[in-house]
C-alpha cells in the first residue's frame, strides 16, 4: 500500500473517531450509543497509521538503496589505499599538491560515504553504526585539518596531522569488518 492511500485510510479513521466520540451519552448511560462507531474508527485509524509508517519506511529504504548504488563499506575499504599512498608521499609533496590530493580523496570517497551513511545505521544498528560513523567523522575532520594546514602553507602541520586521519579511517574499516 502506498503512502497516500495509507494516509487517507488514517485520516478517514480519525474522522470516524471524531464523529463517534462527538455524541454525549444519553441520560443514565455511561457510554454514548456511538461507541461502536468510535471503536471502528479507531481501528481504521490504527490500521492506516501502521500502513502509512510502513510505506514511509519502505520508501526511505528504497531511496537509500538507490542513491548512486554505492556501498558505504566499499567506499571506506577503497579509501585505505589512496590514504596509504598519500601517507608515503606527503613528506615530498608541496602544499598545493597535498591540498589537491586531499580534495581528490574527499571528493571520491569521503563525501559519497557521507551521502549513504544512513545505510551503516540501518545495517548495523544505532550503537555499532554510530561508533563507526563517529570514527569516520573524526577521520574526516583530521583530513580537513591536513587540507587546511597545507592550504595555509604549514607543511609540517599537514604532515603531522595526516597520520591521525589515516588511522581513523583504518579504525573505521576495522570496526565495519568487526560489525559485519
Amino acid at each position: 500500500m502506498n503512502q497516500t492511500v495509507s494516509f487517507v485510510i488514517f485520516a478517514i479513521g480519525i474522522v470516524i473517531c471524531i464523529l463517534g466520540g462527538a455524541k454525549v451519552p444519553d441520560d443514565g448511560q455511561t457510554w454514548p450509543s456511538t461507541l461502536g462507531l468510535f471503536i471502528g474508527g479507531l481501528l481504521v485509524a490504527i490500521t492506516g497509521l501502521i500502513a502509512w509508517r510502513r510505506a514511509v519506511a519502505a520508501t526511505s529504504a528504497n531511496e537509500a538503496d538507490s542513491k548512486d548504488g554505492q556501498d558505504p563499506a566499499t567506499l571506506l575499504s577503497d579509501l585505505v589505499a589512496p590514504l596509504e599512498k598519500l601517507g608515503e608521499e606527503i613528506g615530498d609533496l608541496d602544499t598545493e599538491s597535498i591540498t589537491a590530493r586531499v580534495d581528490e580523496v574527499l571528493d571520491k570517497y569521503v563525501l559519497p560515504f557521507a551521502e549513504v551513511r544512513q545505510r551503516i545505521v540501518n545495517k548495523f544498528g544505532m550503537e555499532k553504526g554510530a561508533e563507526i560513523l563517529v570514527v569516520v567523522a573524526y577521520g574526516e575532520r583530521m583530513l580537513n585539518r591536513v587540507w587546511s594546514a597545507a592550504a595555509d602553507g604549514h607543511h609540517q602541520e599537514a604532515y603531522n596531522s595526516y597520520p591521525e586521519a589515516s588511522e581513523a579511517f583504518k579504525e573505521a574499516v576495522r570496526l565495519l569488518n568487526q560489525a559485519g
